[in-house]
C-alpha cells in the first residue's frame, strides 16, 4: 500500500510537469553499486539490496535520457555555470567486476557517460570488503560499520581463504583501462581501504585518500574524475584543504538532492542511491526524482 501511494503521488507530480520545474538547470547524480543479471545469487547474500538487475538498469537510464540530459560528472564539476537543462550523471561505487561485464555494455549501447568510484585496495590488492565475510546479516553489517577499522582488518586476517574466494569480484586494471579508453567511463577515488574516513585520525584519512588517488593517476591517467566519493557517505568537513591540495575539485556523499553547481555543496554533494527495490518497481522512479530536491 505504501509503495502504491508513493508511486501514485509521484506520477501525479511528474504528470503536472513538477520534475521538469524542480530540476531545471540542475544535476541529479545517481548512485549504483552492482549491476547483475538477476536471480542467480542466493537471497541470503549480504548487501544484496545494492544489486540492480540489468533490465532495470537499462530501463532506468533509457527513461532518464528521455527527459534529462546525460552528463559526465567530471565535466559538470569543472563548470561554474549550471547545466542548460535538467541533467543527470551516473556513478558507481566500489569497483565491482560486474560494472565492466554488465553495466558497461549498457552504457555503450545508450551512449551515457559514467564515473566509477574505486576502492583501490579491492583492485590493486584484491582485498574483499569485510562485509562479504560469510554469515553476516545486513543488520549486523550496519552495526559493525562503527567498529574501529583496525578491528575489522583483524577479522579479515583470521580468514586466510577469504581473499581467494572473492578475488574475481572486483575490476582489474586492464578492465578499468578498457572502460576508460571508451571515453564514456572515468574513475574517481573512494578511499584505498574503503574505511569510514570519519573513524580515522586526520592524517590517516588523508593518506588513505591520497594513496587511492595516486594509484588512479598512475594507472589510468587518461580517464579521471577529480571528485572523491566518501565511503558510506560519511563526510567530514576538516579535509577540504587536503583534498584540494591533491587536485580534487569536490566530493559526493549519499544525501538525496540535486545541485546546479559544485559551489552549492562542494565537499558533500548530494547523490541519490538506486537500490534493488527502487529499481525493480518502475512506478517508484518518479518518487526518487521528486525527493531529489
Amino acid at each position: 500500500m505504501r509503495t502504491f501511494l508513493k508511486a501514485s503521488l509521484a506520477r501525479a507530480y511528474a504528470a503536472s510537469g513538477g520534475l521538469q520545474r524542480l530540476h531545471a538547470g540542475r544535476l541529479v547524480i545517481l548512485t549504483f553499486h552492482r549491476v547483475r543479471p538477476g536471480g542467480e545469487d542466493p537471497a541470503t547474500r549480504a548487501m544484496r539490496t545494492l544489486d540492480v538487475a540489468v533490465p532495470d538498469f537499462r530501463r532506468i537510464l533509457s527513461r532518464m535520457r528521455e527527459d534529462y540530459e546525460p552528463v559526465a560528472l567530471g565535466d559538470w564539476a569543472a563548470r561554474a555555470s549550471p547545466p542548460a537543462r535538467a541533467s543527470f550523471a551516473v556513478t558507481f561505487d566500489d569497483g565491482w567486476a560486474d560494472n565492466h561485464e554488465h553495466a558497461f555494455p549498457v552504457l555503450r549501447e545508450l551512449g551515457i557517460p559514467a564515473t566509477v568510484f574505486l576502492a583501490t585496495g579491492a583492485v590493486e590488492d584484491r582485498t574483499p570488503f569485510w562485509w562479504q565475510l560469510p554469515g553476516l546479516s545486513d543488520g549486523e553489517i550496519e552495526i559493525l560499520k562503527r567498529r574501529p577499522h583496525s578491528w575489522i582488518e583483524a577479522r579479515l586476517a583470521e580468514q586466510p581463504e577469504f581473499r581467494k574466494v572473492h578475488a574475481a569480484d572486483f575490476l582489474t586494471w586492464e578492465q578499468i583501462r578498457e572502460m576508460g579508453r571508451s571515453g564514456l567511463v572515468a574513475f574517481g577515488p573512494h578511499g584505498h581501504r574503503h574505511a569510514l574516513l570519519t573513524s580515522l585520525p586526520h592524517e590517516e584519512a588523508v593518506e588513505d585518500v591520497r594513496h587511492c588517488w595516486s594509484l588512479l593517476r598512475e594507472r589510468v591517467p587518461e580517464a579521471l574524475t577529480p571528485v572523491l566519493a566518501w565511503p558510506n557517505g560519511d563526510a567530514r568537513d576538516d579535509l577540504a584543504a587536503d583534498l584540494e591540495a591533491m587536485g580534487l575539485r569536490a566530493a559526493v556523499g549519499t544525501g538525496r538532492g540535486a545541485a546546479a553547481t559544485v559551489a552549492e555543496a562542494r565537499w558533500n554533494l548530494p547523490r541519490n542511491n538506486v537500490d534493488r527495490h527502487l529499481a525493480s518497481h518502475p512506478g517508484l522512479w518518479p518518487w526518487l526524482l521528486m525527493r531529489a530536491r
